[in-house]
């Protein structure tokens, strides 16, 4: 079995408790939030999950559709130039911590496969409808307790992040970040709003860099809603054999 990684995964209650959900695909689900945490999106093919979970990638791929069926991820698919030889694939995920439990199943997609598939990279560019704007604003608002609206100043700006490649997921650690670091200071609460927090693809990197480092400190203390799995943690270790146990044979 492939050498297992050693930064934490995050399992939420919605996705631990979700009875559509085989066991394992719950498990494969923890391995996508921790290769994410590491970059933002998750790259790992089929194969790598295989060598790790130690199944065959017929596996892996029906557990990936059942959790983008479910609408927890979401699949982009990469071209070879001039060609419909896939060449990379990013799986992203689709919940956003503290977030109100409400998910929005996307498009279900055709499985992966080496050589065709049928839809194009521009048609996995995330589309504006697909965006929930509101669900972002309504986030900031509750943690500044401020007042702003669904308009299309703030929209815009949100958008731009999401075409730079950053998730919803992203955005919810960098407003969760900030307010707990601005909130109280009387120099800095002002700035606690979209055209501060949104409004650079510069700014809004270094604060979502900022945010995952304090995560990575906090791990082994906080469970921000959902299991945080520290490699060498016996909690994890016992929660992921008995889910396992559970689920065997799924």
């Amino acid at each position: 079995m492939a050498e297992a990684p050693s930064y934490y995964a995050i399992i939420p209650a919605n996705v631990r408790y979700d009875q559509n959900l085989p066991g394992k695909a719950i498990l494969l689900y923890g391995e996508i939030t921790a290769l994410c945490n590491q970059k933002g999106y998750c790259w790992a093919s089929n194969d790598y999950f295989a060598k790790l979970y130690g199944v065959n990638s017929k596996s892996i791929q029906r557990w990936i559709k059942n959790l983008e069926d479910q609408g927890y991820i979401s699949r982009e698919v990469f071209y070879k130039k001039g060609t419909k030889e896939i060449e990379r694939r990013n799986i992203r995920l689709n919940t956003t911590p503290h977030l109100k439990n409400e998910v929005t199943p996307h498009l279900k997609n055709e499985a992966d496969n080496t050589t065709s598939i049928n839809k194009n990279h521009s048609e996995a560019e995330p589309k504006e409808d697909s965006i929930h704007y509101k669900k972002i604003i309504n986030f900031l608002n509750e943690k500044a307790g401020r007042d702003f609206k669904d308009v299309e100043g703030n929209r815009k700006l949100i958008r731009a992040r999401i075409h730079d490649g950053y998730s919803e997921h992203d955005f919810a650690l960098v407003i969760d970040f900030k307010c707990k670091q601005w909130l109280n200071d009387e120099k800095m609460e002002k700035y606690l709003r979209p055209g501060t927090l949104f409004g650079s693809s510069k700014k809004f990197d270094q604060y979502l860099d900022e945010a995952k480092q304090n995560r990575k400190q906090q791990a082994p203390t906080t469970e921000p809603q959902g299991l945080s799995v520290g490699e060498g943690s016996a909690r994890a270790a016992n929660y992921l054999a008995e889910l396992e146990k559970q689920y065997e044979g799924d």
